[in-house]
């Protein structure tokens, strides 16, 4: 059992180290009870947490790694920015001042307090959130290449040592980053793209259509994966032929999920009202309060007032559906970060993450 543990252990420190951070939650978070006196375990729990935006789970894991190694930086670091999230600031303070006690030049500890003094207000704190910025205030999961980024390495390297040379490993890069498998799939030339039969909610000429098609290519190209999925939504419920709805289901496959690190901006939910049919497999990220929770063995529902965060303004009530472990608590306003689904003329969200917002 210890050897199969400490696998999963060193797995899910790749994964972190790699930004898998829901792959090592989902690794170590089985593993809490043998690992129930090991405080690198809860840190590295508690870090992949902060970095999926679960405060509330990081909350609870690095305390524990806290109590087991009271004396570790890196922890008391972390425990800071957790405060911070909850609005605690004097407790931040008070970690940070206790770090630079023990090590005058801690560059997080300095940052930190740098931060709180041009931004000590509930709004400055959340923008330090919301913008990514509060990462400067915490160790790096360490230095990585991602597998592409492996994979032309080794072809640089053999490319070198064969005596070919950088003109020549430059243009393999060059022709990499355009991505060949999308751009291989194209509209057949002269054909028609229009459907002359059709009466499709979106009708669409012969140029509007290519230049969609093209335009959805640009956009998966620049992993601007939300305006790409809307774009090939209006083709497929458009007038565009059957070959061409075939070749748009052929780029399905390369949008990819994101997190909340990955997916920086967000339709809004009264956009998305006035045409659900465009946001059918998006990825929205909402804020609100929670109602009529329910958790079962296999799922967390419950109804997501979006907009009444703050108890003011509600914009609609969305249900959205769990399918992993969460701490979810109606007390609280989260963000969302969901897919839009249809069902009949309703939205729901097939939930992806969440984070408690500040209290």
């Amino acid at each position: 059992m210890k050897s199969k543990g400490a696998s999963i252990l060193k797995k899910a420190e790749r994964a972190y180290r790699n930004r898998e951070f829901a792959e090592a939650i989902r690794l170590l978070e089985p593993q809490v009870f043998i690992y129930r006196q090991n405080p690198k375990f809860y840190y590295l729990l508690g870090m992949a947490c902060i970095r999926t935006g679960d405060f509330a789970g990081a909350y609870s894991y690095l305390k524990r790694a806290e109590q087991l190694d009271p004396q570790n930086l890196e922890v008391k670091v972390a425990v800071a920015v957790v405060h911070l999230k909850r609005y605690e600031t004097e407790q931040s303070i008070r970690y940070w001042l206790e770090i630079l006690d023990e090590d005058p030049h801690n560059s997080f500890a300095r940052k930190g307090l740098e931060e709180l003094k041009k931004r000590a207000d509930p709004e400055g704190i959340e923008e330090l959130f919301d913008s990514g910025k509060v990462f400067r205030l915490l160790p790096s999961p360490g230095f990585y290449l991602p597998r592409m980024g492996k994979w032309i390495l080794g072809i640089l390297v053999l490319l070198i040592v064969g005596g070919l040379g950088y003109k020549y490993g430059s243009s393999i890069l060059k022709r990499e980053s355009v991505r060949p498998e999308i751009l291989s799939i194209q509209l057949e030339k002269g054909a028609s793209l229009v459907d002359p039969t059709s009466r499709s909610r979106y009708m669409l000429t012969q140029k509007e259509i290519s230049e969609s098609f093209q335009r959805i290519k640009e956009l998966l190209h620049d992993y601007r994966d939300t305006e790409a999925r809307v774009e090939m939504n209006r083709l497929l419920l458009s007038n565009a032929s059957r070959d061409v709805k075939e070749k748009v289901r052929a780029l399905l496959p390369y949008l990819r999920e994101p997190t909340f690190l990955t997916l920086n901006s967000s339709v809004s939910y009264q956009e998305v009202m006035k045409d659900p049919n465009l946001y059918e497999g998006c990825y929205v990220r909402w804020k609100g309060r929670v109602t009529n929770l329910r958790i079962s063995e296999k799922e967390i529902t419950f109804d997501l007032l979006v907009g009444y965060q703050d108890q003011r303004v509600l914009e609609g009530i969305v249900p959205v559906t769990l399918r992993f472990s969460a701490k979810v608590d109606p007390s609280f306003a989260y963000e969302v970060l969901g897919e839009i689904l249809l069902k009949g003329n309703s939205i729901q969200l097939r939930g992806v993450s969440l984070h408690e917002l500040g209290i």
